[in-house]
């Protein structure tokens, strides 16, 4: 597909609208509500993924006339400029990781399908999955905030892959004070669970010693 034959349609463009709409009348002060939203936000992404899979990226970007058209449809919609550059990051990125560019029969549905595999149900855990960090564990994630983890930059796809600077979490007087405290807390660790496993042995002797008795007593009976 052309950069001049792509339209945005109106009727994406209206979902997205009404679905932030819809989003932004639900106050996240519940699980309830706030899986609502999330459930709002991943169904207009699958839309808007949709609409744009058929566009050959360049260079990993969408093309600049394309790319200008939906995100003006999208502030005649409603949207403010950080929930559309949000969109379009997220929802290009996608492209690029679930390797749909130029892909013209794309459909929403087939988009949920991508979310579901990659357990994905939140713009939050599409964000890091586009950024390359959606596999990431969470001791992996709490390491790289205290001792630090390599920037990322954009191959010619723009993909995200390892950078050349190597960023600090903690500096070196707060990670050598992050060790001690862990090897006290370590320490204290091993101690109790050592004290419970104690208790434990303990308590199955005596119910052990018990049921002996128990059986003694029938005899002497």
């Amino acid at each position: 597909m052309t950069k001049s034959a792509f339209q945005i349609q109106d009727a994406t463009v209206n979902l997205i609208g009404k679905a932030e709409q819809q989003i932004g009348s639900l106050k996240a002060d519940n699980k309830a509500n706030n899986e609502v939203a999330n459930g709002h936000k991943i169904g207009a992404y699958c839309e808007l993924i949709a609409a744009l899979a058929p566009v050959k990226l360049v260079k990993g970007n969408l093309p600049r006339a394309a790319s200008k058209q939906v995100r003006e449809a999208l502030a005649v919609a409603g949207l403010k400029e950080a929930t559309i550059k949000r969109y379009m990051e997220n929802s290009v990125g996608a492209i690029r990781h679930f390797e749909i560019s130029g892909m013209a029969n794309a459909t929403a549905t087939m988009v949920g399908e991508f979310f579901e595999t990659h357990n994905i149900d939140s713009e939050n855990k599409l964000a890091k999955l586009v950024k390359g960090e959606g596999g990431k564990s969470k001791a992996q994630r709490l390491a790289e905030q205290v001792v630090g983890k390599w920037s990322t930059k954009k191959d010619d796809k723009g993909n995200a892959v390892q950078g050349d600077v190597f960023k600090d979490g903690l500096d070196d007087a707060e990670l050598e004070q992050f060790e001690d405290i862990m090897r006290e807390l370590l320490a204290a660790r091993t101690a109790y669970r050592n004290a419970e496993a104690a208790k434990a042995a303990e308590a199955a002797a005596s119910e052990e010693n018990q049921d002996v008795n128990a059986v003694m007593a029938q005899f002497a009976a």
